[in-house]
């Protein structure tokens, strides 16, 4: 008996959950298709999977387009399911309707989950994040997110309170350095959170290298991440011990590398182009072998490609690459290059 009871309180719930006050404001139409969007129960491309094929949502997604008008499209914004509230935004959107920008502000607290599939690529993200995507594609005669807006949104964004988003985190790794961030951002940076460092960073300020320097000496290195490309924006002495000890750890490890943090220590190391940090390249070079030899090289390439400094003079022929060898990775790395 309690486990029948259990199963109907759980229908009853998710019932709640997906109900819709508005809903005889949409034709019956509309209706049907939010039915079909939500039982798809995911946001999906064209195409999906390896064979490539187009999947049902795909055509619920066509029809909603083709039959949804624009005040339903409003409603549908305010819908309790996100499929189908990030479907109604980006048609929304595409349409350029002036109301776009103002029902991104209102949702930025929206952190319900979705799930989103392209091609064989599975993924899921935040409601807020996948408007804030939506409205930034760079549709043709994108007029209406003018560079006014994009302030106002990154404003928004930065100094709303307990504000989570992954494009919070993009916007604070690529914000410039202006003074009237500096008090928020050190806010942030305080409450722990990695790429808040990083922004902090371009401001080069003593203060602030005790937060560097926490990431530093974690011994997580997807933290130590972090922190190295804090240092890259901010190369100062007192980091500089924790680097030495970092790539001390990392030429005696023979497997087990954390490839996006070791780009990232060969990059911080390099900026500070002194004796001291050419003397960190040639110990890789000198002390390592095998494929710890094979991965550091490259990431001490990729390095010196970027930041290129006559101090630095031979030690890319000491890696002892071909032109052939070369010409590989220049084509492999090209994203991180440009």
């Amino acid at each position: 008996m309690s486990i029948i009871l259990l199963i109907l309180c759980s229908c009853s719930q998710e019932k709640k959950k997906t109900e819709f006050a508005q809903a005889n404001e949409l034709s019956q139409k509309t209706q049907d298709i939010v039915s079909d969007l939500i039982e798809y129960g995911e946001i999906t491309g064209r195409a999906v999977g390896y064979s490539g094929g187009k999947p049902k949502q795909w055509d619920n997604f066509t029809n909603l387009k083709k039959n949804a008008t624009d005040q339903e499209l409003l409603l549908l914004t305010e819908h309790p399911n996100p499929v189908v509230k990030c479907y109604a935004f980006d048609l929304l959107v595409k349409k350029r309707n002036k109301n776009s920008f103002n029902i991104l502000k209102e949702n930025l607290k929206d952190t319900t989950s979705v799930s989103t599939q392209y091609g064989c690529i599975g993924s899921t993200t935040r409601v807020n994040d996948y408007f804030i995507e939506s409205m930034s594609r760079p549709y043709p005669d994108n007029q209406y997110l003018t560079e006014s807006d994009k302030g106002t949104l990154d404003s928004l964004i930065l100094f709303t309170p307990n504000l989570i988003s992954n494009y919070k985190n993009r916007l604070l790794e690529r914000i410039e350095p202006k003074e009237k961030y500096y008090d928020r951002i050190r806010e942030l940076a305080l409450k722990g959170n990695n790429s808040a460092i990083i922004a902090i960073s371009k401001y080069q300020k003593e203060n602030d290298i005790e937060l560097i320097n926490k990431l530093l000496e974690n011994k997580d290195t997807d933290i130590q991440f972090y922190g190295l490309k804090a240092v890259k924006n901010f190369p100062n002495e007192n980091s500089f011990e924790y680097i030495k000890k970092i790539h001390s750890v990392e030429i005696k490890k023979p497997t087990s590398f954390n490839y996006a943090m070791l780009r990232e220590l060969y990059q911080s190391i390099v900026n500070y182009r002194n004796k001291n940090s050419r003397n960190l390249l040639e110990k890789t070079i000198n002390e390592s072998d095998g494929y710890t030899k094979q991965y550091h090289s490259e990431f001490i390439w990729l390095a010196l490609k970027k930041y290129p400094n006559e101090i630095y003079n031979g030690i890319v022929e000491q890696l002892g690459y071909t032109k052939s060898e070369i010409a590989d990775l220049e084509s492999e790395w090209n994203w991180q290059i440009e």
